[in-house]
């Protein structure tokens, strides 16, 4: 079962990340593999998000960022997809931080 028809793109392979991997599958999100309309959060390593990173990784982030979805490091998505969980809605700030969880 999903929860809620969210959808999220990973990019990247560290331990952190394949750790938030397990996190997100057994919490009931969906994963997708490529930028696509369903996707409505990326996840991605901080090299990932601090442009170290391999090409096909870099265009993955551009798209993402260029659609404009959050690109977010696994302990911040991890703390935004908790508040989905909870019922609440979380906003992120520019550098990347979840600010608020409104209802």
């Amino acid at each position: 079962m999903y929860f809620n028809g969210t959808t999220i793109l990973l990019i990247g392979g560290s331990a952190e990340l394949e750790k938030f991997r397990e996190w997100a599958r057994r919490s009931g999100f969906r994963l997708a593999g490529r930028v696509g309309p369903e996707v409505r959060y990326v996840i991605a390593d901080e090299d990932v998000l601090d442009g170290s990173c391999t090409p096909e990784q870099g265009r993955m982030l551009a798209r993402a960022r260029g659609s404009g979805l959050e690109c977010l490091s696994p302990a911040t998505g991890q703390s935004c997809l908790r508040m989905l969980l909870e019922g609440r809605t979380p906003e992120v700030g520019r550098s990347g931080t979840v600010l608020t969880g409104g209802r």
